[in-house]
């Protein structure tokens, strides 16, 4: 059984010493996604490594995984939604980096003695995974469930 992932980390450290980093994070814990969840019950799981390349250039890949109840915005009932997310993102000192790299990539701002918070990460992922409009399946609301907004 995993454990829980560490909230704080120093993200260049890991990546200059190769690191592998893998866990959980309980959804009631993630900031700013308990609010929508149905059941706060269960855990995002993520897989990360940090490493350099050739030229000094640091990253961060892996991916996050979990499983949300939210409301279905047709009809209003639990809708349960699987969320399997890569991450890719070039670790960056500041803004200013960011013209340096292909726009292909994402960017992590921090500085290199600075901690960052993976549960914020793993949210942010989370969060951009997310269907623009959270529903079940076409045809899986049946006409009873949805609310009648025309009077």
């Amino acid at each position: 059984m995993p454990t829980n992932l560490s909230d704080h980390v120093l993200p260049w450290k890991l990546a200059q010493s190769g690191q592998r980093i893998q866990g959980r994070v309980p959804l009631i814990c993630i900031p700013g996604l308990e609010l929508d969840l149905l059941d706060k019950e269960g855990f995002a799981e993520a897989e990360l490594s940090f490493n350099c390349n050739k030229e000094g250039r640091c990253f961060v890949r892996g991916h996050v995984k979990a499983r949300l109840r939210l409301a279905c915005q047709r009809c209003l009932q639990p809708v349960d939604i699987v969320v399997d997310t890569q991450i890719g993102l070039e670790l960056v000192v500041n803004e200013t980096e960011i013209y340096h790299w292909p726009d292909s990539c994402e960017q992590w701002i921090v500085k290199p003695e600075e901690t960052a918070s993976l549960w914020r990460l793993v949210r942010e992922e989370l969060l951009l995974a997310l269907p623009i409009a959270v529903s079940h399946p076409l045809g899986e609301c049946s006409e009873a469930e949805i609310p009648d907004l025309i009077e």
